[in-house]
């Protein structure tokens, strides 16, 4: 598997306009609100996505650089290999079944500002974009990223950026569902 500047500018294309309509003309009440005591927020839903990318980017952006300067360097196509192939099948919507996060990336109790939320992740959208720019011309199969998830084997670094996307998917279809609740109710 390539990373494909021209998919992934897409994807994220794609995950910034899916946002806006999620949350075009909801109020922080509405954003905040949950459907049901056991489940998300809209506003955690997205929460949960900032902290895993504040989580994940560094060790990302750290597997780059260290690739740069051993000048880990190679062209594609490269394979996502068996434990990226399996976070990738397990975070592309529809979800298979439900995961339980780690605790470091479990959404606060509570969201006092969800418009930030929002703001936030849309920053952090550039952020995927500069590390994808970045990776291009390194060779995604030699750099690994260890995640520090229950225990995952390091993931190829070709498969780092299109698993947090699918995981962007996932959640963003999971809003979508909190969304279609807080309307119906």
């Amino acid at each position: 598997m390539k990373i494909s500047w021209d998919k992934l500018s897409q994807e994220l294309q794609d995950i910034r306009k899916r946002t806006e309509q999620l949350v075009n003309n909801l109020s922080a009440d509405e954003l905040a609100r949950r459907p049901d005591p056991a489940k998300w927020s809209i506003a955690e839903c997205i929460s949960h996505l900032n902290l895993t990318a504040a989580t994940i980017q560094p060790k990302i952006d750290s597997a780059i650089k260290q690739g740069k300067e051993n000048k880990i360097v190679g062209q594609g196509p490269f394979k996502s290999g068996l434990a990226g192939s399996l976070v990738l099948w397990i975070a592309e919507p529809p979800p298979k079944f439900k995961i339980k996060a780690p605790k470091k990336i479990l959404p606060p109790a509570s969201i006092g500002d969800p418009s930030q939320v929002i703001g936030e992740f849309m920053r952090i959208q550039d952020e995927w974009a500069r590390l994808a720019r970045e990776a291009d011309g390194l060779n995604l199969d030699k750099i690994k990223v260890s995640v520090d998830f229950r225990g995952l084997p390091p993931i190829r670094l070709g498969a780092m950026i299109p698993w947090m996307m699918a995981h962007q998917r996932r959640h963003l279809l999971q809003a979508e569902g909190v969304k279609q609740q807080i309307r119906a109710s």
